[in-house]
């Protein structure tokens, strides 16, 4: 069974995947705190960092772009309230806000 794996300040926390629902949803909805504001893209308090599993992931979205520098993208960051699991597969992500 695939795995998510959120690292925050507060420590590591193991999830069960669930498709098509953003890391802020899942965050939320297993009582880890994610930081997050507009849940839009727009204030990236979401920041994240794909440690492992990009391929597992949606696309980078339109809001992405406009809020995230090219190198950032480039270097595996991503906006935890856009980023979808759409594959099965382990996947690792470190919230890294600003």
């Amino acid at each position: 069974m695939s795995q998510l794996t959120l690292i925050t300040r507060a420590g590591t926390h193991e999830l069960p995947v669930e498709l098509n629902e953003t890391v802020v949803a899942m965050a939320k909805k297993h009582k880890v705190t994610w930081g997050h504001a507009c849940q839009r893209g727009v204030c990236a308090q979401c920041r994240t960092l794909v440690v492992e599993g990009a391929s597992f992931l949606n696309e980078i979205t339109s809001e992405e772009k406009l809020r995230l520098r090219k190198a950032e993208r480039a270097e595996g960051f991503r906006l935890g309230c856009q980023i979808r699991i759409v594959g099965q597969g382990d996947v690792k992500l470190a919230h890294r806000p600003y």
